[in-house]
């Protein structure tokens, strides 16, 4: 999960970590399986990459811990703006032009730009419907280093294959992690695609 500061939305992804899930994406989930270690079947929340939030035995509490932990998160201090200008799809890829803009010097901070694509409508063998369900990273799953001070701009686009997906229920997730050891993986700034739009074939 991102927040943005432009906005203030929460970009969320349903991933699904385990070898026997239909819908495993392997093997560029194991960067983050073997980051996000937990326990199959139990809930957690772990926020801008690093925090994890300990998360209480009774379910009727889960979604009042995830507004105030939210809460907290939307204070921090954000360093860069993520814009994406253009999200386009036909039925061989999906290209999301995007652009950084830094507006302060973050401190301390590696900062990696990673996109992950994902489709919504997906159903598994027993009819279940999941949405924003990642499908893959662009470039990869290494994402691209960036190195910005204030007042720099940067900007590039990322494509996807659509590989049999629908163009129309395709979706994006950007964002920006630091990538140094001090808040290893606390996400800097993010942006989202909710629907790409659509063109002819080229």
């Amino acid at each position: 999960m991102a927040r943005t500061k432009y906005g203030d939305n929460l970009v969320i992804i349903e991933w699904h970590p385990y070898p026997h899930d239909v819908f495993n994406l392997n093997p560029d989930d194991t960067l983050r399986v073997n980051r996000y270690q937990h326990n199959p079947g139990q809930p957690s929340l772990i926020l801008d990459g690093y925090r994890a939030v300990e998360m209480p035995s009774d379910p009727a509490q889960f979604y009042s811990v995830f507004d105030n932990v939210i809460t907290v998160v939307k204070s921090d201090s954000t360093f860069m703006m993520v814009v994406v200008d253009s999200a386009t799809a036909d039925s061989s890829e999906a290209r999301v032009f995007v652009r950084l803009a830094a507006d302060s010097t973050m401190p301390g901070a590696v900062p990696t730009l990673y996109c992950v694509f994902t489709a919504d409508s997906l159903v598994d063998e027993l009819g279940g419907a999941y949405f924003r369900v990642p499908i893959g990273f662009a470039p990869d799953r290494n994402g691209v280093p960036l190195s910005l001070v204030r007042g720099d701009t940067f900007a590039t686009t990322l494509s996807f294959p659509v590989s049999g997906h629908r163009p129309d229920k395709l979706g994006a997730a950007l964002f920006v992690e630091d990538a140094s050891g001090t808040e290893a993986h606390r996400v800097l700034q993010s942006a989202t695609v909710v629907r790409f739009t659509v063109t002819e074939d080229k």
